[in-house]
């Protein structure tokens, strides 16, 4: 459950990484995304005919996803307010699952989009190579945080 919440809120500041120019923070954050792409670009060994058309997709991709996973935590966040009535937290947990929804109906569109742009194995490899790189990165940050 906390990868889950972590991962949630880690996908937002990684696009805020792909928005920002220069600054401390900012730095970090586009290693991290940087990193990522490098991760995939070299798991998934695209073609040269692949590559810009997988980039392309993938990136709307992304940046739709980002957008969603905002909005659930900010209707998250209204779901579990404590100053919230009941009506206002009930209308926000049934958001939440909506957008939820949203966000698999999302991810099947692009898998059929992306799935026009390279093979079903080099896909398979794509989901793989992405939860590899959010479990290294939880590590890499619980070991910052026990330090």
């Amino acid at each position: 459950m906390k990868k889950t919440i972590f991962i949630l809120l880690l996908i937002p500041i990684i696009s805020i990484a792909q928005n920002r120019q220069g600054g401390s923070g900012g730095g970090r954050l586009q290693k991290i995304h940087s990193a990522k792409i490098g991760m995939i670009t070299e798991r998934l060994n695209l073609t040269p005919e692949q590559a810009p058309q997988f980039w392309a997709v993938y990136n709307e991709y992304e940046n739709k996803k980002i957008e969603l996973k905002k909005s659930i935590r900010r209707t998250m966040e209204d779901a579990v307010s404590l100053a919230a009535t009941d009506d206002k937290i009930l209308s926000a947990q049934k958001q939440v699952i909506s957008l939820r929804r949203k966000e698999l109906d999302l991810e099947e569109e692009y898998m059929n989009k992306i799935l026009r742009t390279i093979t079903p194995r080099q896909f398979s490899e794509l989901k793989r190579t992405e939860a590899n790189f959010n479990k290294m990165l939880l590590e890499k940050l619980n070991e910052k945080a026990d330090n």
